[in-house]
């Protein structure tokens, strides 16, 4: 939420425009709300569409990136730049044995 209120849902369904959660119905959702999946470097500012149950729509009105926090730069700033020069290619295999 905007006030950084926390509510714990699952993503069921996601596309472009919208999403489905699934939220317990105990909770009360705002008509507006900013939506973070866990693991990503983005958060969704999304509205409420529609509520039945445990599972709530939502639209996705715009997507803002994360900035990246400062702990996780340093830890990967000291990590070689990796080299994917050989990912694709094809290396050759005998099998005259």
């Amino acid at each position: 939420m905007f006030d950084g209120t926390e509510i714990p849902c699952n993503i069921k369904d996601i596309s472009k425009s919208g999403a489905k959660l699934g939220v317990p119905e105990a909770y009360i959702l705002p008509a507006s709300f900013m939506l973070k999946i866990l693991g990503r470097d983005f958060v969704l500012r999304v509205t409420l569409a529609w509520r039945r149950g445990n599972y709530a729509g939502v639209r996705i009105d715009r997507i803002a990136k994360l900035p990246v926090a400062e702990e996780k730069k340093a830890a990967t700033s000291d990590q070689p730049t990796p080299n994917y020069s050989s990912i694709g290619s094809r290396r050759s295999r005998d099998f005259s044995g």
